[in-house]
């Protein structure tokens, strides 16, 4: 097959047709890891594009009642993280929400990991914006194979960057039966949740981690082996945003 060309976007990585907030992670050029927002728009050229990269599989973190079809023909592995019946929270706080899914999901979260250990090529990871689901699948994978949180925070960061001039009339929607002055604050929060990927919100995260002894001891309690440590250490050792 002819390989293409693929765009690339200065601030956040390659450019997939008919998807956003893509970027490319890892060290190994035949087992990246990528993560981006939901597929279901895919282009012709974006089928195309993935296929260019080899890749392998498809993760969707999304729940049953968010999913599209998935018309591209990638392999999918469906790992809803939530299981919440209505799916996401509409409303709420990044650090609330991120440490209820660590203190509650974390076997959903854990075998999310693990599949990009077991695969043999380039994984995409995803959910509805690319952004709080899969960041914190990514950031768990990238710790479990040693790379500095400050570097998994700058990745997170630029999320928002991406997600917030696309998705804001639709969260402006979702949160329009907000409109009284007892439920500003709310609201103000809720569009963080919706639009925004702010540092702290994964520091704290990580500071939920530490009261399990670290992210690798949380890990191995939720169900990662000593051999996909190793092959998570082998893929993703270090970020190499592709340029």
């Amino acid at each position: 097959m002819k390989r293409r060309n693929r765009q690339v976007d200065p601030v956040t990585g390659i450019t997939i047709d008919g998807t956003f907030n893509t970027r490319v992670l890892g060290i190994d050029p035949q087992r990246h890891l990528l993560r981006s927002a939901t597929l279901d728009q895919l282009s012709v050229a974006g089928i195309q594009e993935l296929g260019d990269v080899g890749l392998a599989l498809v993760i969707d973190l999304r729940e049953p009642s968010e999913r599209g079809d998935d018309a591209h023909g990638f392999p999918v592995a469906l790992h809803p993280i939530y299981c919440a019946v209505d799916g996401p929270p509409l409303t709420g706080s990044l650090e609330e929400i991120y440490e209820t899914l660590l203190l509650t999901r974390g076997t959903q979260l854990t075998a999310a990991v693990a599949q990009i250990a077991d695969a043999d090529g380039p994984v995409l990871v995803h959910c509805t914006a690319g952004k709080d689901r899969t960041g914190l699948v990514v950031a768990l994978a990238l710790l479990a194979a040693g790379v500095s949180e400050n570097e998994i925070l700058t990745d997170y960061a630029l999320s928002g960057l991406e997600v917030a001039p696309r998705r804001r009339a639709i969260a402006e929607g979702l949160l329009a039966h907000l409109d009284g002055d007892d439920d500003r604050d709310l609201h103000t929060a809720s569009l963080r949740l919706h639009l925004d990927s702010p540092r702290e919100a994964l520091q704290h995260a990580f500071d939920v981690l530490a009261r399990f002894s670290g992210p690798e001891a949380w890990l191995l309690r939720h169900g990662l082996d000593i051999e996909q440590f190793a092959a998570l250490r082998s893929r993703l050792g270090g970020i190499s945003h592709e340029s």
